[in-house]
């Protein structure tokens, strides 16, 4: 293992410099583990007179892949769940550890509960962000809950010293400024995944950002699961397979004074 080269970055705007305060306590090592992910279920997005399941939808990327942007190298083995994340760039205010001009990152959780509350504060979001909510006062979405293992030589966690002592900026829940300067740098100094806490999950569970996709060991998506959202204005129930009904999320569990933050807001 060897500590991080260069010399510390600094901001111009004097604003704190999380890699300046860290890096010469970090040395990268081994991770690997499995993780999941839930995105909206593809049969239901924008096809769904189309298509009946993941093998069908599998089936029409293919045969839409030339109208998309090339795909990142090292994701050409990877199927499509696990490719996408990497293809495009993040939205117009970043991701946590990216900005809008850097390649896109794979964001998962280490756990359910973390994975279902970063879902529930999006769909919030979503919500908060629509012109005329749905008359029945209700939102319901079909999701897959995936999993999938990852490996990687060079990884991190944020979550341990000496980053730790930085965990308010590091799980800020609107400011992504110094995250996305921490994340260049990181990817700079050839970081392949990160481990760190997630901002909205009130348990504090574990995320896990993956810069390179040669850190994901699974080329398929693993133990895909079938799960029914609920959105209201005030909280997001998730109902997962067999009928399971975890515990709901509350609007006030990602409130800030009051308001819901927006992401990079």
């Amino acid at each position: 293992m060897h500590a991080f080269p260069g010399t510390p970055q600094t901001v111009a705007d004097g604003t704190l410099d999380l890699w300046n305060l860290c890096h010469t306590g970090l040395q990268p090592f081994p991770l690997e583990g499995e993780l999941l992910r839930l995105v909206e279920s593809q049969e239901q997005v924008a096809t769904t007179s189309l298509v009946d399941d993941l093998a069908e939808q599998s089936l029409l990327e293919d045969l839409l892949e030339p109208s998309k942007p090339p795909r990142r190298p090292g994701t050409q083995r990877l199927h499509y769940l696990l490719a996408t994340p990497f293809r495009y760039p993040p939205l117009p205010h970043g991701s946590r550890f990216g900005s809008r001009l850097e390649p896109g990152i794979f964001y998962a959780a280490l756990g359910e509960a973390a994975t279902l509350a970063e879902c529930a504060y999006y769909r919030l979001v979503f919500w908060s962000a629509m012109c005329t909510p749905p008359p029945s006062g209700r939102l319901l979405t079909q999701h897959t809950l995936f999993r999938a293992r990852y490996r990687g030589t060079r990884g991190l966690r944020l979550q341990a010293p000496p980053c730790a002592a930085h965990e308010p900026v590091l799980r800020h829940p609107c400011d992504y400024g110094p995250t996305q300067r921490l994340g260049r740098a990181l990817r700079d100094a050839g970081v392949e995944l990160i481990e760190y806490r997630s901002a909205r999950d009130p348990a504090s569970g574990l995320n896990l950002a993956l810069f390179d996709p040669a850190a994901l060991a699974s080329r398929r998506p693993l133990d895909p699961e079938p799960w029914l959202c609920e959105t209201r204005a005030d909280r997001v129930i998730f109902s997962g397979p067999r009928g399971r009904t975890v515990q709901g999320f509350h609007l006030a569990d990602f409130t800030v004074a009051g308001r819901l933050p927006l992401p990079a807001g």
